[in-house]
């Protein structure tokens, strides 16, 4: 219960900080639910109901003169925070802090996708929880994706219903990391301005498209897979890409680079005098919204790993560009095997 309120006054400052730095120009609230589904590998096969609250403080991007603002036809940039009560969770109550996105996609329907912390009331403890084989972990990393439908009420206020599949773990920073997936759907209120109908603006005229090499440099740490779970040891990991990117648009962006990753706990069970380094080709995409990236990739090891489980892997990356021209980028990323997370890397990449 003492943890359950920490986390709750926790949330609520941030929110309130970040309120009172910037004032928002639209608030939802909502009441959630959904399923818990197993993760892979996990050998608890329920579907757990849940039931919780949300909500959001939004910024309207409603700058004229900017061209990526126009172009995703004026998207909301958010701050959520949430409760949810899993029914007979062995991971415990989960909270949310988590920053969002929402833009239009066809009349009154939008995307969403929201990108953050968890944190769960009852990590794995082997002495009082030794049945939770998900989380072991109080902090945990927070992904969600989906759709959203509003009904205006009139005036400022309009009714919406969203269907979301949300994903929690923590990535090896602690052990278990089998992690826990959720569909989730939400009804509530948005009070604020109505969203008004867009058209796609005309191309942006002063854009030219270009080419550049890029370097990113992204460390880690990470605890051993095939460790038993009650040891705790930590291990470096690292991912270090060389490449190409192409900036067609003035908000979309693609490319491919050499990947080399190394994981030191693979060590364990490697060969010995095999260093446990692993060559790989990506292929990825750039969303961006002005200065903010979301880079989604895939790539193929270019030799055969069993330690690794699967050959190919994708890449999840939000990053923020900097510098007079935009080529430098700071953020956090995933390398992610099926639905589980290999690590978390915080990440420097330029341009040249």
């Amino acid at each position: 219960m003492r943890l359950r309120q920490h986390l709750l006054f926790f949330l609520l400052f941030c929110c309130l900080a970040i309120s009172l730095v910037a004032q928002p120009t639209h608030l939802a609230l909502s009441v959630t639910g959904g399923k818990v589904i197993p993760t892979n590998g996990s050998p608890f096969s329920g579907m757990n109901p849940t039931l919780g609250i949300d909500a959001c403080l939004f910024w309207k991007q409603a700058d004229t003169s900017v061209y990526w603002q126009r172009f995703w036809r004026h998207p909301y940039l958010g701050i959520r925070t949430g409760y949810a009560h899993v029914i007979n969770g062995i991971a415990g109550d989960r909270f949310v802090l988590a920053g969002t996105i929402q833009a239009p996609v066809w009349r009154n329907l939008e995307w969403t996708f929201s990108s953050g912390l968890s944190f769960y009331t009852n990590p794995y403890v082997f002495s009082h929880n030794p049945e939770n084989s998900y989380i072991g972990s109080v902090v945990n990393c927070l992904i969600d994706l989906g759709f959203l439908y509003n009904l205006p009420l009139g005036g400022n206020t309009s009714l919406f219903l969203s269907a979301k599949l949300v994903h929690s773990s923590n990535g090896y920073m602690y052990k278990p990391n089998h992690g826990l997936n959720y569909m989730q759907g939400e009804l509530g209120l948005r009070l604020g301005p109505r969203r008004q109908t867009l058209r796609f603006p005309s191309p942006d005229t002063s854009f030219v498209p270009y080419g550049r090499g890029f370097v990113m440099l992204a460390p880690s740490t990470v605890m051993a897979r095939y460790d038993p779970v009650d040891q705790i040891f930590y291990h470096p990991a690292y991912s270090c890409q060389l490449g190409y990117i192409r900036h067609f648009h003035p908000c979309f962006a693609y490319g491919g680079a050499l990947d080399l990753s190394y994981n030191f706990s693979h060590t364990l069970l490697a060969p010995e005098g095999q260093l446990p380094v692993y060559p790989a080709a990506t292929l990825f995409f750039d969303n961006c919204w002005g200065p903010l990236v979301l880079r989604v990739g895939v790539a193929r090891y270019l030799g055969y790993y069993p330690l690794n489980w699967e050959q190919y892997y994708e890449r999840v990356a939000l990053y923020y560009r900097f510098g007079p021209a935009q080529d430098h980028y700071l953020g956090v990323g995933m390398k992610v095997h099926g639905d589980h997370i290999d690590f978390i890397e915080w990440t420097y990449a330029f341009e040249f």
